[in-house]
């Protein structure tokens, strides 16, 4: 029979990490957003184990464990999950008996060995495991139907083709589950750090606007993170300055690929924005060129964490001086007019590299640090020839060839 686990806790992205933990036949899981609704489902459900969050609406994790404890007289585990671990964990041990705590950020394997524990999981499985051995089906004495009526259905058909499959590659499942649990437990992990850090921090909300990032970045200092369960944007700023911005898939891998594709210039792997910067300048890179490039760069990435659906965003005071480099940034006053003119240029773009009938023309200097991508595309555009011949030129590169080409057009050097 599975563990039958409830889990209690407002936040929608512990439940859905609860349900990756939990995706497995060994556990029935339930979940709840408030103590209110977790005492009804105490009653009724009947849980095994109580998974609980400390703050929570209606009901709070302290009001939760005595109702439990001395109005309902249930002697179910508790496991507390909070990031207030010490103080406020062995204050409900010392307050109720069968309870214990886990800190928030946790690894995966560490609340299910925690329950095992609570719920002496492994003695039960032990003592089992002889009990189901010795269940042998009876084989009926008479047959129940001719043996033409035992022909296999269609879709049976396919499902013992599918079993068979497993048969004949015992482990296969298990293979696949250990080579998946390594990149599962980082982005658990991941997400728990960013669900505690949510839960800590002063300043949070969901959904923000650019106003909002504005307001927020005009003063102090510090990391606004804007997240969802997919994806993470972190934007580094200091008393009304923003000065590097990054996602969580890319860090500086980005901007680093966006500066040599920009400029024509190979660069080393790097860690910091601040190591970007000091071998662009060791290669006579202007700071106007690297300013431009950044803030097509930083727009692009505002652009794209404003659009994250069901985002909350949350400040973190700790902030890597290596990622703010003193003379490239944008300032909060011109934030909003620099965001609008990027919207318009890329609106713009956007008509031109799906436009096959604009012509292009370069706009003079083809001479510099361009690749020879850029280069390649600066030749064609002789104004006779439109975007979809020219385009035709680059054959599987021709995706790249769109993003160089709208690179050019907004520093400049192509004209429609």
């Amino acid at each position: 029979m599975p563990t039958r686990i409830l889990a209690i806790d407002d936040s929608e992205t512990m439940h859905r990490l609860f349900k990756m933990i939990f995706d497995d036949d060994e556990y029935d899981l339930i979940l709840s957003d408030n103590g209110e609704e977790g005492l009804e489902f105490v009653k009724n459900y009947k849980p095994d184990i109580i998974l609980l969050d400390f703050i929570m609406p209606k009901v709070n994790g302290f009001q939760f464990c005595k109702i439990v404890r001395n109005e309902l007289n249930l002697d179910i585990p508790i496991l507390l999950i909070t990031s207030k671990a010490e103080d406020v964990g062995e204050k409900f041990i010392a307050k109720f008996a069968n309870i214990d705590y886990i800190p928030k950020p946790f690894q995966p394997d560490e609340i299910v060995e925690k329950m095992e524990e609570m719920l002496g999981a492994k003695e039960e499985q032990a003592a089992n495991i002889p009990e189901e051995k010795t269940k042998i089906p009876e084989e009926p004495l008479v047959s129940e139907a001719p043996a033409e009526d035992k022909s296999v259905p269609e879709e049976s058909a396919e499902t013992e083709s599918e079993s068979s499959v497993l048969d004949e590659a015992p482990g296969l499942e298990s293979k696949i589950i250990k080579s998946v649990q390594p990149h599962l437990r980082k982005i658990i992990q991941k997400m728990i750090q960013l669900e505690t850090g949510y839960q800590e921090a002063e300043i949070k909300g969901e959904s923000p606007e650019l106003d909002d990032l504005i307001n927020i970045m005009k003063s102090g200092t510090g990391v606004l993170n804007i997240f969802n369960f997919e994806k993470t944007f972190s934007f580094s700023f200091n008393e009304g300055k923003l000065f590097f911005a990054k996602s969580s898939k890319f860090g500086v891998e980005q901007i680093s690929e966006i500066f040599q594709h920009v400029t024509g210039v190979s660069l080393f792997k790097t860690d910091t924005f601040a190591e970007i910067y000091d071998q662009l300048k060791a290669m006579d890179i202007s700071d106007a060129q690297i300013q431009s490039t950044f803030e097509y760069y930083t727009y692009n990435m505002i652009n794209t964490a404003l659009n994250l659906e069901e985002s909350r965003y949350f400040v973190d005071e700790n902030i890597d001086n290596r990622d703010i480099v003193d003379s490239v940034y944008i300032n909060m006053d011109n934030l909003k007019s620099g965001f609008s003119d990027y919207l318009e240029e890329k609106a713009e773009i956007n008509k031109i590299v799906y436009d096959d009938n604009l012509i292009p023309q370069a706009a003079g200097q083809t001479e510099g640090n361009f690749s020879e991508l850029e280069r390649k595309i600066l030749s064609l555009c002789d104004g006779k020839r439109n975007v979809g011949q020219i385009l035709k030129f680059f054959g599987n590169n021709t995706q790249m060839a769109k993003n160089s080409l709208g690179t050019l057009i907004l520093t400049g050097f192509i004209k429609i």
